[in-house]
């Protein structure tokens, strides 16, 4: 373990941002989902401190013990997986490159840098990382899928589910995607909890729409394999109908999805947990429309492409400095 004062190195640690295209929610009771990363996500800075978690970006400082502090529950729970303390002599500062609280898996990629910032701060190879970044993930959101730490540590573009993690597809290395948001935070612990509650409610009609969903991921990631953007554009539509039945869309969501359609998209949909967050669309050739569309309605929207990256890009990166 690196003492006080020993830090000969700058460590610094990054994990992706992710997109769902398809499968929210069913891929929680072992579903497939069509899922990638985007390159922007999270990157955690060691420096000198007192072993602090520093997220600036919500005006955050905690350590491990924290009392009254949900992320310090998450925080210790990567310590306990790694089997370490929390350093006594450096801090981890968080930077966020994507939007919080928008369905693209900021809290998982924040579990994994922080998770890799630890393995590296206390020499571990080869360390449980992904068990880590999954232990976190249960305080934040209760009864996550495995999904969003899976691809924020691996990057890449494929179908996820709980079995056998995420399986690439053919053709699938890039993929343009115009990203919105509604102005609201996303509900993930909240909409999962609501899922459970109507898959008890009403059973065989919720059970027939999972099935329903996992047919969409199967024709979206064919549609990926042919290049047929349309075909892919009518699943998300399909899709995002089920989710509105599900009851995780809400009134932003749905005029975002007609005015991505207004503006050209082929398919547009929530992406991530629902009730608020982020809206994707599908766009070939109409992205800047559908990007303008948006943001003269008054929401706020960027590009991005999924997929196109892999873990490589996400290795623990080491600067010289000076003792």
């Amino acid at each position: 373990m690196v003492g006080a004062g020993t830090l000969s190195t700058s460590i610094q640690t990054h994990a992706f941002g992710k997109l769902i295209l398809l499968g929210e929610h069913s891929v929680v009771y072992g579903h497939s989902a069509l899922a990638g990363a985007i390159e922007d996500g999270v990157t955690v800075t060691v420096q000198p401190g007192a072993g602090a978690l520093i997220v600036p970006a919500w005006k955050a400082k905690f350590t491990a013990d924290s009392d009254g502090v949900p992320l310090a529950r998450a925080y210790a729970a990567i310590l306990k997986t790694l089997g370490v303390s929390a350093p006594r002599d450096f801090d981890l500062e968080a930077q966020f490159a994507i939007p919080t609280g928008a369905g693209l898996g900021s809290s998982a990629a924040l579990s994994v840098a922080v998770a890799r910032a630890i393995a590296a701060i206390n020499g571990i190879e080869n360390a449980p990382v992904l068990a880590a970044a999954l232990a976190s993930e249960t305080v934040i959101h209760g009864r996550p899928s495995g999904l969003d730490h899976t691809v924020s540590y691996h990057g890449g573009f494929g179908v996820f589910t709980r079995a056998e993690g995420l399986k690439p597809i053919a053709n699938g290395s890039s993929l343009a995607i115009v990203v919105g948001h509604t102005g609201r935070e996303r509900d993930t612990k909240g909409r999962v909890a609501r899922v459970a509650e109507i898959l008890t409610e009403r059973e065989s009609e919720t059970r027939a729409r999972f099935a329903a969903i996992e047919t969409l991921v199967g024709r979206a990631a064919k549609a990926i394999e042919r290049g047929s953007l349309g075909e892919l554009g009518q699943a998300m539509n399909e899709n995002q109908r089920h989710l509105e039945a599900l009851e995780v869309s809400c009134p932003e969501i749905e005029r975002m999805c007609a005015i991505a359609g207004d503006a050209g998209a082929v398919g547009a949909k929530l992406t991530g947990g629902g009730g608020g967050g982020c809206v994707i669309a599908i766009a070939p050739g109409r992205e800047a429309e559908v990007e303008r569309a948006w943001q003269t309605a008054g929401f706020k929207s960027f590009r991005t492409s999924v997929g196109g990256v892999s873990g490589a890009a996400a290795e623990t990166r080491r600067s010289e400095m000076a003792r």
